[in-house]
């Protein structure tokens, strides 16, 4: 009796994410991204108005 084994590549077992599942990740990580974009602007207010004023 001979043994079958299937091989099976990593390319097909790998996710593949369509454009929605995309979407649907980056979604909850977007009102984090934005208070770091704020939080960021204010940090950096203070250095410009002071590069401009010389």
């Amino acid at each position: 009796m001979s043994r079958l084994s299937a091989r099976v590549s990593a390319a097909s077992t790998r996710n593949v994410l369509t454009e929605r599942d995309k979407r649907v990740a980056i979604t909850p990580m977007l009102p984090a991204l934005l208070r770091g974009v704020i939080f960021l602007a204010g940090l950096a207010a203070p250095f410009v108005v002071a590069l401009l004023a010389r």
